[in-house]
């Protein structure tokens, strides 16, 4: 019987060790935490909350080192602080004063941060629009931004032509700057020939408040129009000094940015933390899968950058005997999916992968420090003393079927056990920038539906996240779904992203999106998965490995055979268009198979009538 006592030593052993590995992450996330809120108030003190003031300390203290490399050429901070200047006085002479606010639409380049600081120097706010806008998204966002002034790229000019009517009835005046396109006659070119260079008056930047709005950053617009995240100067200086501290930034790292600027990873993850360091910014025009080793050993990158799906669209390019010549120490972002983790960290040799989570327009924050197996595919830890401390995050019960919260007999939320899956909530409170909600501009419909209020007591405020999380016993937080995405069938939930996770895992997957759809005379929604494969795929042994591996209920019913996976200019998989279709094989571009029995099949007119009449058996 001697395995009993070993046994019984082995527990509190396992408890000590336990707490040595999550105490120092703990206190790695208070310091982060601590040094932000710090800095933050000093900048209240000495009256230097915007943003703009980051970038220019780190010219003060070495005006001569290089700020941006972009294809080929370096910018020096001094060049940037220059041409800054140079915008921020041409949008004076513009009549463009303080508070107001200016359309900025442009690629990834160092123009596109001239605008930007020019802008903030002025005490103005820049609206940063998609570029990948066209038609009615593209005229609500930029009737939403309540501005007169549109900052365009010379080489973006056609989906502004295509709606232009509209535009010039929005009051706007169009300008374009930079790029190679062709002249239009509906824009002016900004000349800059001639304006002045001299640091603006700081008057113009007198006083900005926590609350006070850098920039409009817009949703995805995966679910509907997209909505303008109202980021405020103190989010964007309190977010940059997090992660500086969290991550152990300094001013020797050189970022590698392809992510959009218009976006708040690249903008406030990547540039206002280069600015806060004082590093130097790779920037790229966007993210090529051919291009981005090649840029990063070129420039000697140390940390790079990824959301969405861009860690699996490197994985996926032919392997290469230069895979692990870099000198890359981190990969930073959100949105690494599990299946493609540490096959990303083994094939490229990268010795840290930063994960995080957080919104534009959200309170809280979670980070997973990640060097090892331990922790691989969660976007956030937390110990028992980080989630003593700050309370401020706590994952809900959720009805997927109403998509509501689930309230008790009394009215109050329900928190979650540990690995029970429910809707992430973050506090909110006005009185602490970390924790203030901004909302969503000239949106006031959109901002009551984020907010929850009489939650866990009278008076709480909670941010919906809109996200479905489970947080393990160890701490770990991990993704499950969006609210909307899960979907159920057989009286069964289906997370949809744990279905793709295994999915992805068969070797001749390359990409898999699944998804709920509705079927006449059927309760709930059956799965459906887009997947792009590889000329190899056998769809039996598919199948087979599908039935293995998930439920009977969570296998896809149906299949579409996809050249590609469309995905939003975020990275992100587009789901809603694909819902929308249904499993019509007329109305369906894409060849399509079903689940008969134990194997798919051609899924035609024929099968189409059979399963909608419930002929078929599902």
């Amino acid at each position: 019987m001697p395995a009993v006592p070993i046994v019984a030593a082995a527990v509190p052993a396992a408890i000590y060790v336990s707490s040595k590995l999550a105490i120092p992450r703990d206190v790695k996330l208070a310091r982060g935490l601590v040094s932000s809120k710090m800095n933050y108030r000093s900048y209240e003190k000495n009256d230097t909350i915007n943003i703009s003031y980051r970038f220019e300390e780190a010219f003060q203290r070495n005006p001569n080192k290089e700020a941006i490399i972009f294809e080929g050429r370096s910018y020096t901070f001094a060049d940037v602080q220059r041409e800054s200047n140079k915008v921020g006085n041409w949008l004076l002479s513009k009549g463009v004063k303080r508070g107001d606010i200016v359309s900025l639409m442009m690629q990834n380049r160092p123009e596109f941060l001239f605008f930007w600081l020019g802008i903030n120097k002025i005490g103005a706010t820049g609206a940063f629009i998609n570029t990948n806008l066209t038609g009615k998204p593209l005229t609500h966002s930029l009737k939403t931004a309540t501005a007169s002034i549109l900052i365009l790229d010379t080489e973006l000019t056609q989906p502004i032509a295509q709606v232009l009517d509209e535009v010039v009835q929005m009051g706007y005046t169009v300008y374009t700057f930079a790029g190679n396109g062709p002249a239009v006659d509906f824009a002016t070119p900004v000349d800059l020939t001639g304006i002045s260079d001299a640091a603006l008056p700081k008057s113009l930047r007198k006083k900005t408040g926590a609350n006070d709005i850098a920039m409009l950053i817009y949703t995805s617009g995966t679910t509907g129009l997209p909505k303008a995240g109202r980021f405020s100067h103190a989010r964007a200086n309190l977010a940059a000094h997090f992660w500086t501290s969290f991550y152990f930034f300094n001013e020797n790292d050189r970022l590698y940015i392809a992510l959009p600027l218009y976006h708040s990873a690249g903008a406030v993850l990547g540039m206002c933390v280069a600015w806060v360091t004082g590093a130097t910014v790779v920037l790229a025009r966007k993210f090529s899968t051919t291009s981005f080793w090649d840029e990063c050993r070129a420039n000697n990158v140390t940390v790079i950058q990824y959301i969405g799906e861009i860690c699996r669209y490197l994985l996926n390019a032919p392997p290469s005997p230069l895979d692990k010549v870099h000198n890359i120490r981190m990969a930073h972002g959100n949105g690494m999916r599990p299946d493609v983790w540490s096959r990303f960290r083994d094939r490229f040799g990268i010795p840290l992968i930063g994960e995080w989570y957080a919104s534009t327009e959200g309170t809280g924050i979670l980070t997973n420090y990640n060097t090892g197996e331990n922790g691989v595919g969660a976007i956030g830890y937390r110990g028992k003393l980080a989630r003593t401390v700050d309370a401020g995050l706590k994952i809900a019960r959720f009805d997927v079927v109403t998509e509501e919260l689930i309230r008790d007999k009394n009215g109050r939320c329900i928190e979650c056990a540990a690995d029970e899956p429910g809707e992430l909530l973050t506090i909110i409170d006005s009185t602490d920038p970390t924790r203030a909600f901004q909302g969503y501009h000239q949106n006031a419909g959109a901002n009551s539906k984020k907010v929850v209020s009489d939650a866990f007591k009278v008076g709480d405020r909670y941010f919906r996240t809109g996200d479905i999380l489970r947080r393990d016993k160890d701490g770990y937080f991990y993704f499950g779904d969006r609210v909307g995405d899960t979907f159920r069938w057989k009286s069964e939930n289906v997370s949809t992203a744990e279905v793709s996770e295994v999915l992805s895992a068969y070797p001749d997957c390359i990409e898999v999106n699944v998804y709920g759809v509705q079927i006449p005379g059927h309760d709930g929604r059956a799965g459906m998965a887009a997947i792009v494969s590889k000329p190899t795929m056998d769809w039996d042994k598919f199948a087979k490995f599908a039935l293995k591996n998930l439920p009977r209920y969570s296998v896809p019913i149906f299949i579409r055979k996809s050249p590609v996976i469309e995905i939003t200019g975020t990275f992100k998989q587009r789901k809603v268009e694909l819902v929308n279709e249904g499993i019509d094989p007329n109305k369906i571009p894409d060849e399509m198979l079903w689940l008969d029995g134990q194997s798919y099949k051609p899924f035609k007119s024929a099968e189409h009538t059979r399963v909608i009449t419930g002929k078929a058996k599902l």
